[in-house]
Order: structure tokens, then C-alpha cells, then sequence
């Protein structure tokens, strides 16, 4: 009973304050997707991916030994990629004010297990900065293992110079989205809060609930009351013509 008389009291609240729900929504809504879109930076995703090794082998080749050692040159060339030497050469040949180090922080090398494709993945506020970092990180990767390893099976699979950046931040339908849930439940937030502040009492089941007798009842409402009352007119004679009288 007691759950069911919360229910119902929560419910009174939300008509009661539904001015302050929907203000609260569309205001919250709306400085979150204007601060979203406007204020902060878009994030944008290009990856490359690299071939470590050989996808066609022959039977001879197809072994054990041979697959193990494609891993390991897919590991050792993620090792190169990770490297100072790389992020300072790709930092030359593009002009980038950044540092070598936070220019690492913008790169990800991601690789399945026992897997010899390699993907690099690079973000950036700018979609052709992003494009361009991750192409010049795969080449300047490429020749720098070439150079030290002598080998020369490690090639980029989608040098694809048409391809876009990934928008990653923001996307709209899913700002909207979110933006009306927090303000819808930030306004709820804001009803309760200003019901628990407001000590007035404005029915009489409130005044039941507090224990607090009640005397009597005052309606306000002065157009009901008018359309109540009922006036009529007597026709007086000449000395009192003009008065009326109400009952």
C-alpha cells in the first residue's frame, strides 16, 4: 500500500512540475549539443593496414615453423612502429608542430592473434592530418624494417589514397539522443529537488497526511464562482429603479 502511494505521489509531482521538466530538458538539451557541435573538437579515425609476411604459401611452406615466424615479424614490426625514431620522422616530413611523444599518443597499432595483418589506427581533429599521419607512419615503418631486417615481404594492403576519415566525434543522431535523456532526467531531478524545498500544502490529503485538522475550504477560483451565482432583476418603482438584489 505504502509502495503504491509513493507511486502515486511521484506521479502528482511530475504533472505538478512538468513546466520545470520540459524547461529543464530542452535547455540541458540544448547547451549539450550546442557545446558538442560548436565548442568542442571533432575527432577523426583513419587506419591503414600493413601485410607482415606472405598470405600464399606453398605446402612446403605452409608449416609450423613458417606461420611462427610470420608472427614474430608482424610483433617485431609493431615494435618498430612504437618507436621515437619513427614518430620524429613522420614529424619532419609532415611539418607537425606536436611532439614526437604526444604524436605516439595518436597512434594505436592493433593485431589479432596469430594474425600477420597489421592495423594502424590514428585520430586527430582533422580528418586529412589523421589520413596523412597514418599513411606516413606505415611507409616510414616499412622502409625503416626493411632497412634493418633485410626483409623485404611487408607491403601496405589498402593504400588507398581516395579513402576518407571516420568521423569519431560528434555524431549528431547520437548527441540528440543522449542530450535528451540527461536533460530529461536532470528536469525530474530538479521537480523532486523543488518539491522537497516547497512547504507548501495545497490539497487536503496533505493536510490528512500531516495530521493537521481541517476547519474549512476557500475556493479562489472567482469564474466558477460567478458562472454560479445566479442574479436577477425586479422591476422597482422610479424612486428605486436602477437597484438590484441577489439571491
Amino acid at each position: 500500500m505504502n509502495e503504491k502511494v509513493k507511486i502515486k505521489d511521484f506521479i502528482r509531482i511530475l504533472k505538478k512540475r512538468i513546466f520545470i521538466i520540459i524547461l529543464s530538458t530542452l535547455c540541458i538539451t540544448g547547451f549539450i549539443i550546442f557545446s558538442s557541435m560548436y565548442l568542442m573538437k571533432p575527432t577523426y579515425q583513419y587506419s591503414t593496414q600493413v601485410l607482415a609476411g606472405s598470405l600464399s604459401m606453398d605446402e612446403k611452406e605452409a608449416s609450423i615453423n613458417k606461420v611462427q615466424e610470420n608472427r614474430q615479424l608482424a610483433l617485431s614490426y609493431m615494435d618498430i612502429i612504437k618507436s621515437p625514431q619513427i614518430m620524429i620522422g613522420v614529424k619532419e616530413e609532415l611539418n607537425l608542430k606536436t611532439s614526437s611523444y604526444d604524436l605516439l599518443k595518436q597512434v594505436s597499432i592493433t593485431n589479432r592473434d596469430n594474425s600477420q595483418i597489421i592495423t594502424i589506427t590514428v585520430k586527430d581533429s582533422n580528418p586529412e592530418s589523421a589520413k596523412d599521419i597514418a599513411q606516413t607512419v606505415a611507409r616510414h615503418s616499412i622502409s625503416n624494417f626493411k632497412d634493418i631486417t633485410n626483409v623485404k615481404q611487408i607491403s601496405i594492403l589498402n593504400d588507398n589514397e581516395m579513402g576518407q576519415a571516420e568521423l569519431l566525434f560528434p555524431k549528431p543522431k547520437f548527441i540528440i539522443a543522449i542530450s535528451i535523456i540527461i536533460g530529461f532526467f536532470a528536469g525530474i531531478g530538479l521537480a523532486l529537488l523543488r518539491e522537497h524545498f516547497d512547504d507548501s500544502t495545497y490539497s487536503d490529503r496533505e493536510l490528512e497526511l500531516l495530521g493537521i485538522p481541517l476547519l474549512g475550504r476557500l475556493d479562489l477560483n472567482t469564474k466558477r464562482i460567478n458562472r454560479k451565482r445566479k442574479t436577477t432583476y425586479k422591476t422597482l418603482p422610479s424612486t428605486k429603479r436602477g437597484e438590484y438584489s441577489e439571491y
